[in-house]
C-alpha cells in the first residue's frame, strides 16, 4: 500500500487496526503519523490517548497492554513504536498472534526503516489485518508530478517548467521540496501560478550547485572536490542509494545533451530543446562539454555495478558510492 492510499482511507473515515510503515522517506512517515493521530485521537488529550515507544528498548508486553487498555473517555488509543525493525523481528510470534486478533481499543503503528520480510508470520498477519505501507522516496522522473500535485493540495499551481526546475535544484527530498513550495507560495502571494522564474529567484542556490559541484569534480578528475560535494549532499543516513540514482540520472542527462550537441550543433538550439529554465540548461550544456560519450557510457556502467553491489549486500551503500566517485575521477 502507498501513503496516498492510507490518506484516502482516513479521509473517508476508515482506519485499520495496525499499520507497518517502512522506508526512509521521513516526509511520508510524518505525514501518515499526523493523519493517524488526527483520525484516532479526535480531540482526545494525547497524554491520555497516545503512547509512543522506541522500538530498540520497548517491551512487547507493555505495548500490548497499552493497546488493550481503554482510554478514560472510551475512545481509541494510538500506540506508535518508532525504530521498530528489531522489535518486529524479536517479537515475531507475539505480534503475529496479536495481529490475528487486534484490540478494538487501540491502534498500533510500527515504523521501520527496512523493508519487512513478508515471509515472517508477524508481517503476514499485519498485512492481513492492517496494512504494510511503503514510505520510499519517489523515482527522480516522478518528482515533478509530485511537486505539481503537492502544490495543488496547498492551493497553488506550478508550471511544468517550474516543477522541473525545482526538482533539478532540490532532488527527491520530499521534506525539502515541501518546505521550498511553502516558501514559494509566500513569495508569489496572491498569484495563482508558480513559474520557473519564481523557483530560480527564490530557491537557495546551494542545492543547485552541489550535484553540479560533484560532477564538475568528476569531470576535472578531482576526487577530493567530488567527495566533499558528496558529503554535503548526504544530509542523512540512508540517502546513499538516492544519491547513486541522482548520479546515474545526471550521467544520462549529460549523455542526452552530448548527443543533442552533436546533432544540433548550436548551443542555443540545445538549450531550447531541453525545455528547462535557461539557468539550468546553460549549466547542463557547459557540464556536458566536459565529458566524452565514452566517459559517460563507462560511468553509467560503473553506476550500475555500484547499484548491484549495494542490492546484493557485497558493499555498504556509502562505500559503494564513494568508490564510484573515485572510479569516475580516474
Amino acid at each position: 500500500m502507498q501513503p496516498e492510499d492510507v490518506l484516502k482511507e482516513l479521509d473517508g473515515g476508515a482506519a485499520r487496526p495496525i499499520y507497518l510503515l517502512h522506508g526512509t522517506e521521513h516526509f511520508h512517515v510524518q505525514t501518515l503519523l499526523a493523519a493517524l493521530r488526527r483520525h484516532t485521537l479526535q480531540g482526545c488529550d494525547p497524554g491520555l490517548c497516545l503512547s509512543e515507544y522506541d522500538g530498540r528498548t520497548a517491551a512487547v508486553a507493555q505495548v500490548l497492554d497499552d493497546l488493550r487498555t481503554m482510554t478514560f473517555f472510551g475512545g481509541q488509543r494510538l500506540v506508535i513504536v518508532d525504530q521498530a525493525d528489531s522489535f518486529l523481528t524479536d517479537n515475531n510470534e507475539v505480534l503475529a498472534k496479536y495481529a490475528k486478533s487486534p484490540s478494538r481499543t487501540g491502534r498500533l503503528v510500527l515504523v521501520c526503516e527496512e523493508r519487512p520480510d513478508t515471509r515472517r508470520a508477524a508481517v503476514k498477519a499485519i498485512e492481513a489485518a492492517g496494512a504494510l505501507v511503503a514510505c520510499e522516496p519517489p523515482k527522480a522522473y516522478l518528482v515533478p508530478a509530485w511537486i505539481r500535485g503537492r502544490a495543488r493540495e496547498l492551493g497553488k499551481t506550478v508550471t511544468p517548467q517550474g516543477a522541473a526546475a525545482l526538482a533539478d535544484i532540490v532532488g527527491v527530498d520530499l521534506a525539502q521540496l515541501d518546505s521550498h513550495l511553502r516558501m514559494l507560495i509566500v513569495y508569489v502571494g496572491g498569484r495563482a501560478t508558480i513559474t520557473d522564474d519564481d523557483v530560480v529567484r527564490t530557491v537557495e542556490q546551494e542545492k543547485v550547485t552541489q550535484i553540479w559541484d560533484l560532477m564538475d569534480g568528476v569531470a576535472d578528475k578531482k576526487p577530493k572536490a567530488a567527495l566533499e560535494a558528496l558529503d554535503r549532499l548526504l544530509i542523512r543516513s540512508g540517502m546513499e542509494s538516492i544519491m547513486l540514482g541522482r548520479i546515474a540520472t545526471t550521467l544520462l542527462r549529460l549523455k542526452s545533451v552530448k548527443r543533442l550537441l552533436r546533432r544540433l550543433g548550436s548551443e542555443g538550439q540545445v538549450m531550447q530543446a531541453l525545455k528547462v529554465h535557461p539557468y539550468v540548461a546553460k549549466k547542463t550544456v557547459a557540464q556536458a562539454r566536459k565529458f566524452s560519450l565514452g566517459e559517460l557510457d563507462a560511468g553509467l556502467k560503473k553506476a550500475l555495478e555500484a547499484d548491484r553491489a549495494i542490492k546484493t549486500g557485497r558493499m555498504k551503500p556509502q562505500l559503494a558510492v564513494e568508490k564510484l566517485i573515485i572510479e569516475l575521477c580516474t
